[in-house]
């Protein structure tokens, strides 16, 4: 398992913001397997801190997962990735052509020895808890032929 560095911290709103987020339209990908980019979780270093809540912040991963869209449902998960140490990550299996996608993203991290994650990303303002696939997910679409 690959260590990742240790930091004393305060988290800063625990969100992954996707970076080119365009809402609600589809973005259509030259390729069936398309590399996606997220920022990394946000947090604020800061060691010489008493505060409460402060915490060593470790183990820093991310997930991903996209559905596809279907007719009078919210979608198909087709694909999830867990343990990425990387905020890229491109598709190991290619996705099919001319097809609506839903994608998210979160972090799992420790913080003092225990398990954390952050929301999923949305494109939107979730409600609190909301579960993927949703309409606020992020959206792409595959090109009609490779």
């Amino acid at each position: 398992m690959q260590m990742h560095p240790t930091w004393r911290t305060r988290l800063i709103g625990c969100a992954i913001v996707f970076l080119c987020s365009t809402g609600a339209d589809f973005v259509t990908v030259d390729t069936l397997t398309p590399t996606f980019r997220w920022q990394p979780l946000k947090i604020l270093s800061n060691d010489q801190s008493t505060e409460k809540g402060v915490g060593i912040i470790e183990n820093i991963t991310y997930e991903i997962r996209i559905w596809r869209m279907v007719p009078t449902e919210l979608g198909k998960l087709v694909y999830m990735r867990r343990n990425l140490t990387s905020t890229m990550h491109r598709l190991e299996i290619p996705l099919e052509p001319d097809i609506r996608y839903l994608w998210s993203v979160r972090a799992h991290f420790e913080i003092d020895g225990r398990n954390r994650l952050t929301e999923w990303t949305m494109a939107g303002y979730p409600l609190r808890n909301e579960s993927v696939p949703n309409d606020s997910c992020l959206r792409f679409q595959t090109p009609q032929s490779p």
